[in-house]
């Protein structure tokens, strides 16, 4: 049942568990005392792996292991954007849990388009 929901429908419900995973491995950092670039380092180094085996599998159809190097090259992405909005975010005066509440939508977003058509595209046969 689960297969016949629209892919992006998919990537949502998927989203739901994945994002639950990073915001609790960032608070945890957090909590712990790291600093915001090294929680955001490690919640996104963390939550790609797992990311990798639910998306590929529960939305894409498609986890083999080559799809890898691309799939991490858009969590490095995002890491990097997610890094540079939490300090814009932080010097207006959020908080980073808040902060990182707030981004959660928009990097959402960019990684499933990101993800859509550079990792998990639809090859083409050759001619």
């Amino acid at each position: 049942m689960f297969g016949r929901l629209p892919r992006w429908l998919r990537f949502i419900l998927v989203g739901v568990l994945n994002t639950a995973f990073g915001y609790l491995l960032f608070a945890i950092f957090i909590l712990a005392g790291a600093p915001k670039f090294w929680a955001v380092v490690g919640m996104t180094a963390l939550g790609a792996l797992f990311n990798f085996r639910s998306i590929g599998h529960l939305v894409f159809a498609r986890s083999e292991l080559g799809l890898l190097p691309r799939f991490l090259g858009v969590y490095a992405g995002q890491c990097v954007i997610n890094s540079v909005a939490l300090e814009l975010l932080a010097r207006a005066g959020f908080t980073p849990l808040v902060g990182q509440a707030i981004l959660v939508p928009f990097l959402a977003a960019g990684v499933y388009f990101a993800m859509q058509t550079l990792v998990f595209r639809e090859l083409k046969p050759a001619n």
